[in-house]
């Protein structure tokens, strides 16, 4: 699509990205899906698979292709184990000081309720279809520069909602996708040892429907 090449150009141009900016798409027929898209060939979690796509990959998968079942139950493709959705998870890996405070972190985070057959996940630049999301995997500076540009339309402070779990999946994926807006995460454990988020970067997820304002914005700020 002529407006995801675009858009592309200009993100990279205004922000300077060390990786692409990886489309989102949720879908629920395998009809959805463009020519030229397969399957991904290994089970893999939804934060690796987007830093494969900020890397040029595109593909889709199912739950069946999602490693981490928690990513894979806050983006709506399949339900909770019982494990994660009581906190015991969490507790049990020492990320909560009881099991009631694990618990009620869990309830917070951001799960979508509508269950999809899947997810495509393609570059920016090279997405034949409207995304739900756009992901950008970048430094603090560029989460400035994405901020300003909300800020200057909108007049209002940008309020990023992250726990350090569920970050590349819940956090930038799930969360946007519910609220319509943009939010910011610092990453978490799993998307940092197994997606190679490094320490100095942290995760940006857009809902699609803000993208053309912010490219606007970036343009003139």
């Amino acid at each position: 699509m002529d407006k995801n090449i675009e858009f592309n150009k200009i993100l990279n141009e205004k922000l300077d990205l060390d990786s692409e900016p990886v489309a989102i798409k949720f879908f629920n027929n395998l009809d959805e899906i463009p020519d030229g898209i397969e399957k991904i060939p290994d089970k893999k979690r939804h934060c690796e698979m987007v830093r494969d796509a900020s890397y040029g990959k595109k593909f889709y998968a199912s739950s069946n292709e999602q490693a981490c079942k928690g990513g894979s139950a806050a983006l709506g493709l399949e339900d909770f184990p019982e494990k994660l959705k009581s906190g015991e998870t969490y507790y049990k890996l020492g990320r909560f000081k009881d099991l009631e405070t694990s618990k009620r972190t869990v309830d917070s985070l951001s799960v979508i309720k509508d269950k999809h057959l899947g997810i495509i996940y393609a570059p920016l630049k090279e997405a034949e279809f409207v995304p739900d999301i756009i992901v950008i995997l970048t430094s603090p500076v560029v989460g400035m520069k994405i901020a300003q540009s909300i800020v200057y339309s909108s007049g209002e402070k940008v309020s990023p909602s992250f726990a350090g779990i569920q970050s590349i999946c819940g956090d930038v994926v799930s969360g946007p996708y519910m609220t319509g807006k943009t939010n910011m995460s610092l990453g978490c454990s799993g998307s940092r040892k197994y997606a190679d988020i490094k320490d100095n970067e942290l995760a940006i997820g857009i809902n699609y429907n803000n993208l053309n304002e912010i490219v606007d914005n970036l343009n003139v700020i």
